[in-house]
């Protein structure tokens, strides 16, 4: 069986952490937190509401799920409010990492999902809301969308999740099983 959190620091993650999905910790308050006034990926995409259904609805795509890792990208000396290329960058590495593991945990798992900061931001353009989505199976869910604690979720898998002037966390989970 493929060690999931070996495979996750293997492709470069800075933090890793094995957690069982009832330790994932989510609120239907936080799922409602997304909105068109706190995000700018509201109504953009098939993983952000309203596409991505109710809270209710789409609790199964976690709660179907028996194990999982929760991963974070770090990157440190960046100024939040104007290093934007820096964070786009990380975000493209966290999001490029993360697609690596899920096809690794997808040739020897069954039932895997993904999930990540944000929007999906898988295909160029969305075919929302015009088409169904083009990759159901390899989509990056919305962990806020979900509802996901992720200060909690990633307590619960052992991993730091402070706030420190200087330094930005990119947060992702694979689910499976």
């Amino acid at each position: 069986m493929i060690d999931v959190v070996e495979t996750a620091r293997s492709l470069g993650f800075d933090l890793a952490g094995a957690i069982d999905t009832d330790k994932v910790v989510t609120s239907a308050d936080l799922a409602a937190s997304c909105s068109p006034r706190t995000c700018r990926k509201y109504g953009s995409c098939w993983t952000c509401p309203p596409g991505v259904g109710a809270y209710e609805d789409i609790l199964s795509d976690i709660t179907s799920r028996k194990l999982g890792v929760v991963v974070q990208t770090i990157r440190d000396d960046v100024d939040y409010y104007e290093d934007w290329d820096v964070l786009d960058e990380t975000r493209t590495l966290h999001n490029e990492r993360l697609d690596q593991l899920a096809r690794a945990l997808r040739a020897e798992l069954e039932n895997v999902a993904v999930f990540s900061t944000g929007g999906c931001g898988l295909c160029e353009t969305c075919t929302y809301p015009d088409t169904p989505c083009v990759n159901p199976d390899e989509r990056r869910n919305s962990l806020s969308a979900h509802g996901v604690a992720v200060g909690a979720t990633c307590q619960n898998a052992g991993l730091d999740y402070s706030f420190q002037n200087g330094c930005v966390r990119f947060i992702g989970m694979v689910l499976y099983g």
